[in-house]
């Protein structure tokens, strides 16, 4: 988990500075400029979540939530 901690608070702060950008009192052209590069931080993130994340050990045929212990009542057809 200690890889994918810096992208998720670096992504968050970059998120929290651009919302407060426009309050700030940024100029038009930055608030753009973070809106158009945004994809580029969030795409770095999910890469890195992806690649070193922790696979879940429950299915989705077992469990319907992650998060919970919520189990199924019944095989998914198919």
């Amino acid at each position: 988990m200690k890889k994918i901690k810096w992208p998720v608070i670096l992504v968050t702060t970059y998120a929290f500075l651009y919302q407060f950008t426009p309050y700030a009192g940024f100029s038009d052209q930055v608030v753009i400029l973070l809106f158009i590069i945004s994809p580029i931080p969030v795409l770095w993130m999910a890469y890195k979540i992806l690649k070193n994340g922790i696979p879940s050990q429950r299915t989705f045929d077992e469990y319907f939530y992650e998060d919970t212990d919520y189990r199924r009542n019944g095989a998914m057809p198919g």
